[in-house]
């Protein structure tokens, strides 16, 4: 952590100033605030050999036309492992982030890393080298033998790490929501101010906020200032409201399968962004 701290200050910038910047950048070219999540679905079931390839080739073709005719409305894009694991983080993967590396925006992997220290670091390092430019961690493991490396990785890499906050699905308050007191003698706090608090100290890119709980997107900004973006996951599918979300303090919002699903996601697309303006 010491380390990490003195990296930090000898390049005058956190780990968040290159990639929060890029964002800050691209939302101001593109009068946007939309994320667009590629959660494109496979399926696998009862196929072998050649039909495995052929859905594999059908899902990275069918990402690619989404990053083409949506990427004018978007910031950024956000692979989970819905599409990495069937397409392959060094097979398909890397020619979709070359497609939106070529509309001229960054692509977020999220993978909620959420291990021991050593174990952090590999994963990272395979995302990093297929070429993402940021990733979401989980701050539940700490940072010393748990993202240290991680930290220490994109620090050196100029990429970017994100920390979840509080989820947006319902289940959410059954973890983040629980009360806890760090040192044993504070008075007991939520855990999703806990890990606000931990997602400053630490410089982050931004936190994730689920647009579904705009009331804890409006507490979490009076804890965060105007340091850390809040990006919130949670609209369309999940219920929650783009606008609300934006006047309740978060700086980019995430929509999949609203669009992806879409007749036509361009025009979804080009929906949710002038939504936010």
């Amino acid at each position: 952590m010491h380390f990490i701290r003195a990296s930090l200050s000898s390049q005058g910038l956190g780990v968040s100033r290159v990639y929060k910047r890029k964002l800050t950048a691209s939302s101001f070219v593109r009068k946007s605030k939309l994320i667009i999540g590629l959660d494109l679905v496979a399926d696998m079931k009862g196929k072998v050999g050649p039909d495995v390839q052929a859905e594999k080739d059908r899902l990275e073709k069918e990402a690619l036309r989404i990053v083409s005719q949506t990427a004018e409305h978007a910031v950024a894009f956000k692979i989970n492992r819905h599409l990495v694991i069937p397409v392959g983080l060094f097979e398909g993967i890397p020619r979709i982030i070359d497609a939106v590396h070529d509309a001229g925006i960054t692509a977020i992997a999220d993978i909620k890393l959420n291990d021991i220290g050593d174990t952090n670091k590999q994963i990272a390092k395979y995302y990093f080298d297929a070429g993402f430019d940021a990733i979401i961690v989980n701050p539940l493991v700490g940072m010393e033998g748990g993202l240290d490396s991680v930290f220490d990785m994109a620090i050196k890499g100029k990429r970017g790490i994100i920390t979840l906050c509080y989820m947006s699905h319902p289940g959410a308050k059954e973890g983040y929501g629980i009360y806890v007191s760090p040192d044993g003698k504070q008075k007991p706090e939520p855990f999703y101010h806990y890990f606000a608090r931990i997602s400053r100290k630490w410089d982050t890119d931004g936190v994730i906020v689920g647009a579904t709980y705009p009331e804890k997107i409006g507490e979490i900004r009076e804890i965060l200032g105007d340091e850390i973006p809040i990006i919130s996951p949670g609209v369309g599918a999940q219920g929650g409201s783009a606008r609300a979300a934006i006047d309740a303090g978060a700086n980019f919002v995430i929509v999949a399968r609203s669009i992806v699903e879409a007749a036509d996601p361009a025009a979804a697309a080009e929906s949710f962004a002038a939504e936010m303006r």
